[in-house]
């Protein structure tokens, strides 16, 4: 995955060993060429004549800087590397680093919880695109995650301005699934051994980042019950997995925002 883009294609195959084509009479390669050409031109009178123009996002002018910004923007979780978006190493504290176990292939929006989905609005998500860590004691696992939103400019603009992520970690319903890596130490990393969860979201509303922490020992997370009181001593803020959920969710937005120009992220 090092040098692997999400959402990109393998490739094209290769033609060696084919047997070779038969040889075209010079007529018909010129009447080859002309015909699409000719079919083309035709088209492109009937779209003009018809007024048509291409499709752009509600709010955006075409060919204007901000519409064109605004694609390179919502592209960048597909064109980036895994280890831009989702590195290998991650840093905390300095001194405290979390290494990447594995990618998940799957980009898949499920991995959000109805309520996650719900609290999207009319933006909604498009992809999901996580990975699952372990720091250096190996004593904490967390699942992080890149979620691509959807919609025009003005519902994620929208969803900036009510995405609340203090408040939306206290609950149980909105966090995200885990991944758990066979053959390591988060094999037994499931939703049942959740601790904690925060997340962060870009300046332009067009990501959102999370992190799920829990302990690497399998202990049980608390109920959702529990969750949502916040009663539990591994719920205070001096808890590991509660720091790791929000330093994690931060550095990775952090660090994917420095990708293109998103004016910095709110958690």
């Amino acid at each position: 995955m090092e040098s692997q883009a999400f959402g990109a294609d393998a490739g094209f195959p290769e033609t060696a060993g084919l047997p070779p084509r038969p040889g075209r009479s010079p007529g018909r390669v010129i009447a080859a060429v002309l015909v699409p050409l000719l079919a083309l031109a035709a088209a492109g009178v009937g779209f003009a004549l018809s007024g048509g123009s291409p499709s752009y996002e509600a709010g955006a002018k075409p060919g204007s800087g901000a519409a064109a910004a605004d694609v390179a923007a919502r592209a960048v979780w597909r064109s980036a590397a895994a280890d831009q978006i989702l590195p290998a190493k991650i840093d905390r504290e300095g001194t405290e680093s979390y290494y990447r176990l594995a990618v998940d292939p799957d980009e898949s929006c499920a991995h959000l919880p109805a309520a996650f989905i719900k609290a999207l609005g009319a933006a909604g998500c498009t992809h999901v695109v996580r990975a699952t860590y372990i720091d250096s004691t190996e004593s904490v696992v967390a699942t992080v995650g890149l979620v691509a939103v959807g919609g025009t400019g003005a519902q994620r603009t929208t969803l900036f301005q009510d995405w609340t992520a203090d408040s939306y970690a206290r609950q149980y319903s909105m966090m995200p699934s885990t991944y758990p890596v066979r053959s390591t130490l988060a094999a037994s990393f499931g939703d049942a051994h959740r601790i904690a969860w925060k997340s962060a979201i870009s300046n332009d509303g067009s990501y959102i980042a999370f992190s799920v922490a829990g302990f690497a020992d399998g202990r049980p997370g608390p109920s959702a019950a529990a969750f949502d009181l916040g009663g539990d001593s591994e719920l205070q803020s001096d808890s590991p997995p509660v720091q790791v959920a929000d330093d994690l969710s931060a550095s990775t937005l952090s660090t994917f925002s420095a990708l293109y120009p998103s004016n910095g992220a709110r958690s």
